[in-house]
């Protein structure tokens, strides 16, 4: 056979002699192996020479502690509260027991430490070198009856969602355990159990939030909405734009539940009204108002508090003289009123869903107008930046006076656009006869006074 390739030599084997080896070990120092023993490591410790335990040791000594404590059961306890009395100082051991006792809290049970291990822990956890640190403070929230609700309690405290926990840990606690997946259904639970929350506290929710799954996020969304009084969300708009931007619109806003939809309805409106009730009280009490002003302002500011929950939003229109009596004390969407000669009087403009309410405060007319929502009159009431008393009343619109009993017509006028009142509104009064023959004899008046301002308006904007 003819072969292409040349067959490599091979190194010869080298030639021991047992004899030599036999000498070569005759020379070697006597070696002792040294067998590990839960006993060795607890004499060492009564001794004052656990720094002397070597690794090996330790890990035998946890790993076996469960079987000697079946031997030795009126030593069990107190050999294992030495052991974590040795661990306050020693790094390592802390690591080793810290492990596996959130494995112990997470599912594994007596696989990963001795129970008298577990139920001395308390030894090592109120000592001061030690009950400040975070796993300790973790390890303490999962051996409670209301994990979940613990674990969630301390990211609070730590301002950090579920994530930023974990990442905080992820080198000294096994964090693929359940507890530590499961505990995010606990957020929104625990954040309703806050009496007055700070505005630190909110912001935690929200990224706690923001880190949720879908199904997660809008299952704590409904809870939040269903257990949360409403003055929380007065006082935290943060809270309610980031529920008014995620859940007002789209296909979200069906996913809630009746009661969480009508809630977000409420916290929305209670908003937006504050904002329209703080105007007002800044204007009675910063500008120079004839009395009757003055008095028309309040009944309006008390009129549409019947009506809080339906405010989706609300812009706020100033005259020059206005806005630097106000200054900055007012929040919101807030623009300044453009001069067109027009009498000087404030405006609001009220989103009520399907309709947008346009309250003119003060001067000649001072009427309310209602226009229907669509993507015209949207774009101009809420989107132009410069707007202007008869640019508005060129769009035309429904209107209503603020003549004498005004309050008891309005209702029934808004009902009739399908505007309701908010369930605890007081039904408006029935007039007598002789008060009806008086607002009929203003009306007239009224109506021409409108017509002319009407004219002028769309003179103007031609």
């Amino acid at each position: 056979m003819n072969s292409q390739f040349s067959i490599p030599s091979l190194p010869e084997t080298p030639q021991c002699s047992p004899n030599q080896l036999i000498q070569l070990a005759s020379k070697l120092p006597d070696a002792t192996i040294s067998i590990p023993s839960v006993d060795k490591v607890l004499e060492a410790i009564e001794q004052g020479k656990a720094d002397r335990v070597s690794k090996l040791d330790w890990i035998y000594c946890i790993h076996a502690k469960s079987e000697w404590d079946r031997q030795n059961i009126d030593r069990s306890g107190k050999t294992s509260a030495a052991i974590w009395n040795v661990a306050i100082s020693n790094l390592w051991l802390q690591h080793q027991l810290l492990w596996r006792l959130a494995l112990y809290y997470g599912d594994w049970q007596e696989q990963a430490l001795a129970q008298s291990l577990t139920e001395s822990f308390d030894i090592f956890a109120n000592s001061g070198l030690v009950s400040h640190l975070l796993p300790v403070q973790i390890i303490r929230a999962l051996c409670s009856k209301q994990a979940g609700r613990e674990l969630a309690k301390l990211a609070c405290e730590k301002r950090v969602n579920r994530t930023g926990l974990l990442n905080n840990i992820q080198d000294i606690l096994p964090v693929y355990i359940p507890l530590f997946s499961q505990f995010i259904e606990d957020i929104t639970p625990y954040f309703t159990t806050i009496n007055s929350p700070n505005h630190q506290q909110v912001q935690w929710l929200l990224i706690c939030l923001d880190e949720m799954s879908d199904t997660q996020q809008i299952k704590a969304v409904n809870y939040l909405l269903k257990n949360v009084s409403n003055n929380i969300a007065t006082n935290h708009s943060l809270l309610v734009d980031w529920l008014r931007n995620n859940y007002r619109n789209g296909e979200n806003w069906y996913k809630l539940s009746d009661p969480a939809r009508q809630k977000l309805r409420e916290w929305i409106g209670g908003i937006n009204y504050g904002d329209f009730q703080n105007l007002v009280n800044l204007i009675l009490s910063r500008l120079d108002l004839q009395d009757f002003e003055s008095n028309q302002l309040r009944r309006r500011r008390d009129f549409w508090a019947n009506y809080s929950n339906r405010f989706e939003r609300l812009r706020i229109l100033l005259p020059k003289t206005s806005q630097i009596a106000i200054g900055y004390q007012i929040q919101g969407d807030i623009d300044l009123l453009e001069d067109d000669g027009s009498d000087p009087t404030e405006v609001c403009i009220f989103d009520f869903g399907e309709w947008f309410v346009v309250e003119f405060f003060r001067g000649r007319g001072s009427e309310t107008r209602l226009f229907p929502k669509n993507s015209r009159n949207e774009q101009i009431l809420f989107g132009e930046s410069t707007l202007s008393v008869k640019r508005i009343r060129c769009l035309g619109g429904d209107k209503h006076d603020h003549l004498f009993l005004w309050q008891e017509f309005s209702p029934t006028w808004l009902k009739n656009h399908g505007i309701l009142p908010n369930q605890n509104a007081q039904p408006s009064r029935n007039p007598t006869a002789d008060k009806l023959q008086q607002r009929e004899n203003r009306l007239e008046s009224w109506k021409r006074e409108i017509e002319r301002l009407e004219r002028e308006a769309k003179a103007y904007c031609m």
